[in-house]
């Protein structure tokens, strides 16, 4: 396997070149936002990178797709004393016995009041249940904060609302409206604003193009660090 670089308008992305009996040239953009290209043997690197460069666009794309593709999460094991992440830091969970199941936050604890012998996946089930009504008090009230301290530069949201998503944090429909990943309460409070306005931006404008990434830096000039440790 060899490897290039390939200038995009947005800077230089790594080509890995994979070799083999097939027949046809294929680009892929991978996770880290590099490129592999499989090719038959006979072709020459040169030709390659010109195709690939033909394709540049089209590259471009795909990589500001993937740096806003949400990573797939670890399951949380829950169980008295596990330690679960909460806006930037961790709480301990404390099981207890009590008259009804509910789950409450006190001070640095996550306190899941059960009735009996819970199984794993009903301590689990009673912890996302507490993540999801904590971003649906937070978010919402959140976004609207920031929509206005923004207020000369970005419109107001139609409607702010909240769900887990498998593979996003937020996403904005044409229509105003703005859909909100539960888990952005396991980030600290400065990624989750970084999610909160990289969607407001997109009421303005719903691409990945220069301007929209020049509105983004306007309010957040340091998007790029953030964007990075989001993703770790």
């Amino acid at each position: 396997m060899s490897k290039r670089r390939l200038a995009l308008s947005s800077g230089e992305v790594e080509v890995s070149i994979v070799r083999s009996s097939r027949r046809t040239v294929a680009l892929y953009v991978q996770p880290g936002g590099t490129l592999l290209i499989r090719a038959p043997w006979h072709v020459p690197v040169r030709l390659l990178m010109q195709f690939a460069a033909q394709k540049s666009s089209w590259i471009e794309r795909q990589i500001n797709r993937l740096k806003h593709v949400k990573p797939p999460e670890t399951p949380l094991a829950i169980h008295d004393g596990a330690a679960v992440p909460f806006m930037g830091r961790d709480l301990t969970v404390a099981i207890r016995r009590g008259s009804a199941r509910r789950a409450s936050r006190n001070d640095d604890m996550l306190v899941l009041t059960v009735t009996g012998d819970p199984l794993p996946e009903e301590l689990t089930g009673m912890t996302e249940s507490w993540y999801l009504r904590e971003a649906k008090a937070y978010l919402p009230e959140r976004t609207r904060w920031l929509a206005g301290q923004y207020s000369h530069l970005l419109p107001a949201p139609g409607s702010v609302r909240v769900r887990k998503m498998k593979r996003r944090w937020g996403t904005c429909h044409k229509g105003g409206a703005i859909w909100l990943n539960r888990e952005l309460m396991k980030k600290s409070p400065d990624l989750i604003d970084y999610v909160i306005i990289h969607e407001l931006c997109h009421l303005v404008h719903h691409n990945h193009g220069k301007e929209y990434y020049e509105l983004l830096g306007r309010i957040l000039p340091g998007f790029r660090e953030l964007r990075k440790r989001l993703q770790q």
